[in-house]
């Protein structure tokens, strides 16, 4: 079964390698990211948060990115950077190693 995995770079310390299975889906609290190196995930997109209103409309705040999403599609290594912070003012980028199995 594949699993939706959580993570919060910058509240907690990423791992130097992080091992996860095809089909997994990498969530991050973060305002931008990408594929730096590989092949074994691919960005799924950078999104904002939205609500369905009473009236069936979706409504979504002004501002940045929340969140963004990779998703493990095949056996292999890749190499994901995420950004976080004001993505016009001040941004810090986190890089990851990923490999899938």
């Amino acid at each position: 079964m594949s699993r939706l995995i959580d993570i919060q770079p910058g509240l907690q310390d990423l791992p130097e390698e992080l091992v996860v299975g095809v089909g997994d889906v990498l969530r991050f609290s973060a305002t931008g990211g990408h594929l730096r190196e590989g092949t074994a995930v691919e960005l799924i997109g950078i999104l904002t948060d939205a609500v369905l209103g009473t009236d069936g409309r979706v409504l979504s705040p002004m501002g940045p990115p929340g969140t963004v999403l990779f998703h493990a599609t095949a056996p292999g290594r890749a190499v994901i950077d995420v950004a976080t912070g004001d993505p016009w003012q001040q941004s810090t980028t986190w890089s990851l190693n990923i490999r899938v199995e």
